[in-house]
């Protein structure tokens, strides 16, 4: 199975007085455009995408859902949980069980989660220091599904510009 990582785009600060609840923040106009542009990346690498599970966080959904309408996806967006901010890596792993039969999926979220995640699928907990910047996509290839600790292979880390240099064509 190949997971692709997405963090989040560029949403309002924490604290803003109109959304003081953090998984209330939507994403701002710029978030919403450097989705689109992401999404435009991934469309040109002709990735497959078979399923897009997001957080149930208001800005993860909207990046979801501007990537999955780039991308011509007729499913629905899925929420899972399991992708909140304050989500353990190891209930991620498990949650992917849902998702056994797909070979493709993209799955958006948040930091310092995606990045902790990340690092428990490819090496041994704390073993890996990365940051997946806002819009960032990680790709990671498991055997199995729930991946075990240590077992995936980190196939590719991307940044929003080199997504939209890619988009761009």
């Amino acid at each position: 199975m190949r997971l692709y990582l997405v963090r989040h785009a560029t949403a309002v600060p924490r604290g803003s007085s109109a959304r003081p609840q953090d998984a209330q923040r939507p994403l701002t106009p710029d978030g919403e455009r450097e989705a689109e542009r992401i999404a435009e990346g991934l469309k040109r690498l002709k990735l497959g995408i078979e399923l897009v599970v997001t957080s149930p966080w208001a800005r993860a959904v909207q990046t979801a859902e501007r990537i999955a309408q780039v991308l011509g996806r007729q499913a629905p967006v899925r929420e899972l949980s399991a992708l909140r901010g304050d989500a353990d890596p190891s209930e991620t792993s498990l949650a992917l069980k849902a998702f056994a039969g797909y070979h493709s999926v993209l799955l958006v979220g948040h930091e310092p989660h995606l990045s902790a995640w990340l690092a428990e699928l490819v090496v041994l907990r704390g073993g890996l220091q990365v940051v997946i910047k806002k819009g960032g996509v990680a790709c990671v290839e498991v055997k199995r599904v729930p991946p075990s600790q240590g077992s995936g292979t980190l196939r590719w880390l991307m940044t929003p510009k080199q997504l939209t240099l890619i988009g761009k064509g």
